[in-house]
């Protein structure tokens, strides 16, 4: 016997299974957008491969020319005790910022004390010197048919860098794959882990500890990220950001290096930083901004473009800002694949590459993988900066 229905049908009277389901083919998928240190390093280009797993550079700088005396002299005085005695030669000339006098090394052994002429020239008299006291070294004076003085040379310094195996794979059993669906087919679900898999990278490149260790009777490298590298110039705040403190860090950050560097901080710090700007800030143009949104503040020392990184947040990181010189930082990537799978690269990419159909050859199922082996190389540690302790 039929129901039988009186009256104008609504959709209440419609049987369920016959109605369309009208479902978007994306998958809404909640995440954080900015990914700033490898968005950047990626459209510049900045990776290049190595033919080692632990690849090196050599820094060098040239020879100090400021110490500091290592307690207080009177104006009498001719040995000095200075922190670095190593940095002296006979016949430099040494500047005192604070009296302005001029003095002559008249011996250098490379132990203290340094031995001096005070008072050359007539200008500034001598006076007591403070523990601590600056001195500028700077440079030769030498008499007429004087012998050349001893070579003073600096060092090279390697630093080695270690590639890291990232890896991360998504899988499906063949039934499931050959289900009809509405969204979050095989493909969506690889778009997923890639951006996971971006986002594994940003987190090893600003966090990771560098470190070798043997497992499984071979080795597992761990590349060092941007926190632990710059270990010079660090500024701590800790309490509310001003302008003065503000300047110390721009002096600090631009002391070495290129004139434009790239400032990654979370909301807390760039609101702090806002508040002291007087308008000072402008957007970068979009051809300079490498896709991000970027607001540029000018400074004696040269350009500073602050990002948005949102992964900067909570009580410690939330109120770190990090000054990166990006002509110093490039990627270094070992291979992008492996053996056991048809590779293809990824929106260009050199150092990260899909490996498909790596299951078993006899399993009912497709499992593809994500694969990088790489590591940053952030290029003479000075010339980045980390300053801390931020409150908004």
């Amino acid at each position: 016997m039929p129901t039988i229905q009186q009256g104008a049908r609504g959709t209440i009277d419609l049987l369920q299974d016959l109605v369309v389901q009208e479902m978007m083919k994306k998958v809404a998928l909640l995440e954080t957008t900015a990914r700033p240190l490898t968005t950047i390093l990626n459209k510049l280009e900045k990776s290049y491969p190595t033919d080692t797993p632990e690849p090196q550079h050599t820094e060098d700088e040239l020879l100090p020319n400021i110490d500091l005396l290592n307690g207080a002299q009177i104006a009498a005085a001719v040995n000095l005790t200075v922190d670095n005695p190593t940095f002296y030669l006979v016949g430099d000339i040494l500047h005192i910022p604070r009296t302005g006098e001029n003095m002559r090394v008249t011996t250098a052994t490379g132990i203290n004390p340094v031995v001096v002429r005070r008072q050359v020239g007539t200008s500034m008299p001598a006076a007591n010197l403070l523990d601590d006291e600056v001195i500028w070294i700077l440079g030769a004076s030498l008499e007429e048919g004087a012998n050349s003085r001893a070579a003073l040379n600096t060092l090279e310094v390697p630093y080695t860098a270690f590639c890291q195996i990232v890896r991360n794979s998504l899988e499906g059993v063949g039934t499931q794959l050959a289900t009809r669906q509405l969204g979050g087919d095989f493909q969506d679900q690889f778009e997923k882990k890639l951006i996971e898999h971006k986002r594994q990278l940003e987190y090893f490149f600003k966090f990771g500890r560098r470190d070798r260790q043997v497992v499984n009777g071979e080795n597992m490298r761990t590349m060092g990220g941007f926190n632990e590298r710059i270990r010079t110039n660090r500024y701590a705040v800790d309490g509310v950001l001003g302008e003065g403190e503000f300047e110390a860090i721009l002096e600090m950050a631009s002391e070495f290096g290129s004139q434009r560097k790239i400032g990654l901080a979370g909301s807390r710090v760039l609101r702090a930083i806002s508040n002291i700007s007087r308008n000072r800030m402008v957007t970068v143009p979009h051809d300079e901004s490498y896709g991000l949104s970027l607001r540029r503040w000018e400074h004696q020392g040269g350009v500073l473009d602050f990002c948005l990184d949102r992964e900067m947040k909570g009580e410690t990181y939330g109120g770190h800002l990090w000054i990166i010189d990006i002509d110093y930082c490039m990627m270094r990537y070992l291979r992008a694949g492996a053996s056991g799978g048809k590779t293809s690269k990824y929106q260009g990419s050199l150092y990260c590459k899909r490996i498909e159909h790596i299951q078993a050859n006899d399993a009912d199922r497709r499992k593809d993988e994500i694969f990088s082996e790489l590591t940053p190389q952030f290029i003479q540690e000075r010339v980045h900066t980390i300053a801390t302790g931020i409150d908004g």
